[in-house]
């Protein structure tokens, strides 16, 4: 099974919210007007966006802890990854300590995003996501929290607890989708655990200048090639998955765009700071393929569309995020890798163009609010609402915001915040240590575990019986 049907069995009631249609007789609204030439008509965009999206935050919330939405725990993580981002290119700080406090709140008692609340049904890429959000705000500057760890303490963390369950039981590597044996897609290798740690890995050893980060990097790109997870011989094919049990010899072919801008962002990382040609030639290889499939020609081949799951509605609320993140690490890409410049800006320009005349809705849920909907191609809001579209839609926005302020937040030696922050002592893990694989040691204890936890669960329903 695939990992997007996967994924979609755990987002109970997902679809049903993001499939949630307005009411008919809502009020019309004016679209929102974007000059994807002026810095303060972006800013202007990502504010009308972002304060729907906060209002479905405060209603979506888990009994109200911070930073835990129903049904789901790491959109939360990618909307402050994107927040970050939007705060850097705009200035606009008005949900920063909003953003600092809750992503520290969910770091967890270790400060490693892998939390005992939640850590029982996590997969690898719903940790990776709060990994990329931590390295957002080194690389951004974002401000310290007093008394706690850095971020890059916290995408440390993450990098080496996932470095850690690299599984050499087969395919020669690789890391697993889901984390524990008791979970349906243990032995899958997907595309967005292991393009999201390379993306992590890449960054940090960007940031840190720590080569060992790289290494690990390069490791994890070698193996996806090996894989047929990546396959530059099928014109830069991007698989969703591959199974372990068959050694990965098989795939899952569905395309999503988060596949690839994943490991595109991370190669071009890779490239910005080695100025490999293998860098390069893995940075436009992905872009093209990106580019010519995710950018239909019937909408002008400059708007970005989800195209397995918009046309029919069946877009689930994971589905809902993916081309915005996309979209800002296609903004990472042009800054970090030049060349590729000419031919992102148009379609990050066009994409933001559509968005504004499809944020068009509105809803009693989020009154006074322009809603975008999940088709950004239509000229009018398509009746997708929730926290989902319109972070997507403030990820399209911001992107271009990012390159018209044009960051600097990519590289260090151009940000003094980012650069004081690196070198805050308390982070005592400068050097990654080993990384040692999973042994059939740790599997037989892992399976041992759950039975023993199984048998506990028996005993005790046995004595509230008895009693």
């Amino acid at each position: 099974m695939r990992w997007a049907a996967l994924r979609s069995l755990f987002c109970g009631g997902g679809a049903a919210l993001a499939l949630a249609l307005l009411l008919q007789g809502r009020p019309v609204r004016a679209d929102i007007p974007i000059d994807v030439s002026s810095t303060d008509s972006l800013k202007s965009a990502c504010k009308e966006i972002a304060a729907p999206m906060m209002e479905y935050y405060a209603q979506n919330q888990t009994e109200g802890i911070p930073g835990k939405l129903t049904d789901t725990w790491y959109v939360a993580g990618a909307m402050f990854m994107t927040l970050i981002q939007y705060w850097q290119a705009s200035g606009d700080n008005q949900y920063n300590s909003v953003v600092s406090h809750d992503l520290m709140f969910q770091a967890g008692r270790n400060y490693d995003y892998f939390d005992s609340n939640y850590s029982r049904w996590l997969g690898n890429d719903d940790q990776m996501f709060w990994g990329l959000a931590a390295i957002t705000a080194s690389e951004t500057g974002f401000p310290q929290v007093d008394g706690k760890p850095t971020w890059t303490t916290l995408a440390r963390a993450v990098f080496q607890m996932q470095a850690d369950r690299w599984d050499m039981s087969s395919c020669g590597g690789g890391l697993d989708w889901q984390i524990h044996l008791w979970q349906d897609g243990h032995t899958m290798r997907n595309s967005i655990s292991n393009g999201g740690l390379f993306q992590l890995a890449a960054r940090l050893g960007h940031f840190t200048k720590n080569t060992t980060y790289l290494e690990f990097a390069e490791k994890i790109w070698d193996w996806s090639v090996d894989s047929p997870l990546i396959q530059p011989q099928n014109g830069w094919f991007v698989a969703d998955s591959t199974e372990g049990k068959n050694n990965c010899s098989d795939s899952g072919d569905m395309q999503w765009t988060y596949n690839y801008g994943t490991y595109l962002a991370g190669c071009a990382y890779m490239y910005n700071e080695t100025r490999s040609e293998k860098w390069l030639n893995a940075t436009t290889g992905l872009l093209a393929r990106l580019e010519d499939y995710f950018f239909p020609k019937e909408y002008g081949s400059n708007v970005i569309s989800e195209v397995a799951c918009e046309k029919l509605h069946t877009c689930n609320r994971n589905m809902l995020c993916f081309k915005g993140w996309t979209t800002m690490w296609m903004a990472y890409t042009a800054i970090l890798v030049p060349q590729t410049r000419e031919t992102i800006v148009p379609k990050l320009q066009g994409s933001a163009t559509a968005i504004g005349k499809m944020c068009d809705g509105s809803s009693t849920l989020v009154p006074e609010t322009n809603l975008c909907g999940n088709r950004w191609y239509q000229d009018s809001f398509d009746g997708i609402q929730g926290l989902e579209v319109q972070m997507a839609a403030l990820g399209g926005i911001t992107a271009n915001l990012m390159l018209l302020t044009g960051t600097t937040a990519l590289t260090i030696d151009n940000n003094p915040n980012a650069q004081e922050h690196y070198t805050d002592t308390s982070d005592d893990e400068a050097t990654p240590g080993a990384l040692p694989g999973i042994t059939t040691a740790d599997r037989v204890g892992s399976w041992m575990l759950t039975a023993i936890w199984g048998l506990g669960i028996a005993a005790a329903s046995w004595w509230l019986i008895k009693q």
